[in-house]
């Protein structure tokens, strides 16, 4: 059992706080390998990596259908209750208790329908990078080398800029995500080590302190190569080990 483990409470907003938690000396590292941990909403079409805006619209769109059927269905029982009901409303009556507690129920569940409904489909997305993670957590003994499990990792930047403003500027960070699915390998960044790399298909880009890791598909649009993964994909029901073993390779 590792004793470099830390779990660090970051300030979001005035209402919410982001926890990571970090394994070995992520201050001083010269590598960080991170992936996030927090589950993804229930969302229509392919998932869309690195497009925030067009995975917020998928996200909306599905609270909106979800939402709008949960109402039409109360809406259908209701109607079908006073249709059907010959009693009186009456508090002290098992009926009225009954009708009370569904509704009750009723509620609770459109509550939850309305703030987005949690993926349980999640193998691919995002459980296989975890696994990754751990891993190598497991075959990595360099001191150079932390590791991160980020929060927010569904919703935005907030839990990655946290480990940005932690580390060191000259750290290079490896950010995994959905890299089990069986599709190719992609690394997008600082090409450290051409001869690790021949297993990933490599698009150089040398600016940014982040590089990713991830396996999808690739699709040019507007002159840009978008990434992403097509439902079917992200429900697959088993792992693809070739993509971790590669990946633990690569920084082994």
């Amino acid at each position: 059992m590792r004793q470099d483990i830390k779990v660090i409470e970051h300030k979001q907003n005035k209402k919410n706080n982001l926890k990571n938690v970090y394994v070995g000396d992520i201050e001083t590292a010269d590598q960080i390998i991170c992936t996030y941990y927090d589950t993804p909403p229930q969302s229509f079409g392919p998932y869309y990596l690195f497009d925030r805006k067009r995975q917020s619209k998928a996200i909306t769109k599905f609270i909106l259908v979800s939402s709008l059927f949960t109402l039409l269905v109360g809406t259908l029982l209701t109607l079908f209750y006073m249709k059907n009901s010959h009693n009186a409303f009456d508090f002290t009556s098992f009926n009225t208790v009954f009708v009370m507690v569904c509704y009750g129920i009723y509620f609770y569940l459109l509550s939850k329908v309305a703030k987005g409904l949690s993926n349980r489909n999640n193998l691919v997305r995002n459980t296989s990078s975890i696994l990754t993670l751990l891993a190598l957590i497991d075959e990595v003994k360099s001191k150079k080398i932390a590791f991160a499990f980020v929060d927010e990792g569904c919703f935005g930047e907030a839990g990655l800029e946290a480990v940005k403003e932690t580390c060191k500027a000259s750290a290079k960070i490896y950010w995994l995500d959905c890299v089990g699915a069986d599709l190719d390998l992609h690394f997008i960044g600082h090409v450290m080590n051409k001869k690790k790399l021949t297993d990933f298909t490599v698009h150089p880009y040398s600016t940014s302190q982040v590089n990713y890791i991830f396996s999808g598909r690739s699709l040019k649009a507007d002159q840009e190569l978008q990434y992403y993964l097509e439902k079917s994909e992200l429900k697959q029901k088993a792992l693809n080990s070739e993509n971790l073993t590669k990946i633990i390779k690569l920084f082994t």
